[in-house]
């Protein structure tokens, strides 16, 4: 019985066939069937037309735009030296506030640096020492970013950090053979009063000379071009105004020495603090331009 039912159903697949489903075309408003290739040309097709049609792309207007390049500049050494000085700065008031406060009442305070603060000032030796390092650090960088904003600086040999090394350095040494020439001539010349006042007043200004330019060293290092400018113009009239205190009050102690001569004058301000400084800049700019 078995048997006799498989063998009817093999007969019936044979006479029967495989069935087939198939659905009616025109019932969905087919014509053919279309393959995955056929669909992949068809809507390439509607999306070029929907370009070329979009009314943005129909313009015949060929714009063409070159992208500038945007090279990459490293201003590590730039934040550093930043932050190397405003700490430096902060760890020196840490160390000795009532130093700041004598600095601040003898610059405002011309006839009284002459007798109360002068000494206490000068007897602050770590204090008076570390300031008299911070102002080249300042100078130099100062020095530095003014010529740097005004100089094109081609890729060279000498890094930008070795530069301001270099700067830094050089306005050392430069205060440095100045103390050392103006100490020779106290002594040589039996004036030791009046060059030790002038001293003080050298490096009282130079004090703070070095804690007013600060921000503007920060602000020449990391702002535009535009703005940069406008801030040096603003830090020569600070500066210009300080140097000028600075004559005013030494000349109080030493301007008859000068009052029948003013050409030896002018010799002696163009050879102590226009020819270094000079020199200086002219090192710098051959650095960044040529090097």
């Amino acid at each position: 019985m078995r048997y006799l039912r498989f063998l009817l159903l093999l007969v019936l697949l044979a006479s029967g066939g495989i069935a087939t489903a198939r659905v009616s075309l025109l019932k969905y408003g087919l014509t053919t069937v279309a393959d995955s290739a056929s669909l992949r040309i068809g809507t390439m097709r509607l999306l070029d037309s929907a370009i070329t049609h979009n009314p943005m792309m129909a313009t015949q207007v060929i714009v063409s735009d070159i992208q500038q390049p945007h090279p990459f500049t490293s201003q590590s050494a730039d934040f550093y030296l930043l932050l190397f000085l405003c700490l430096m700065l902060g760890i020196i008031r840490f160390v000795d506030e009532r130093y700041f406060y004598n600095l601040w009442a003898a610059f405002w305070n011309p006839m009284l640096s002459n007798r109360q603060l002068k000494d206490q000032l000068q007897s602050a030796g770590l204090p008076n020492f570390l300031m008299n390092i911070f102002f080249t650090i300042a100078e130099g960088a100062y020095i530095y970013y003014v010529v740097k904003l005004f100089t094109p600086h081609h890729s060279g040999v000498i890094p930008s950090s070795l530069l301001i090394i270099m700067l830094i350095a050089g306005t050392a040494l430069i205060y440095l053979a100045k103390y050392t020439a103006i100490k020779f001539s106290g002594w040589a010349f039996r004036v030791e009063g009046v060059t030790e006042h002038y001293l003080f007043n050298v490096f009282l200004i130079n004090k703070i000379l070095a804690m007013v330019l600060i921000p503007f060293i920060i602000v020449l290092a990391f702002a535009d071009a535009n703005i940069a400018q406008q801030i040096v113009i603003i830090s020569f009239v600070v500066s210009g105004v300080l140097l000028l205190n600075r004559y005013i009050r030494s000349w109080q102690v030493f301007g008859s020495f000068f009052q029948y001569s003013k050409f030896h004058f002018f010799m002696y301000l163009c050879a102590s603090e226009i020819l270094p400084l000079a020199v200086l800049m002219k090192l710098l700019v051959k650095g960044l331009m040529f090097y």
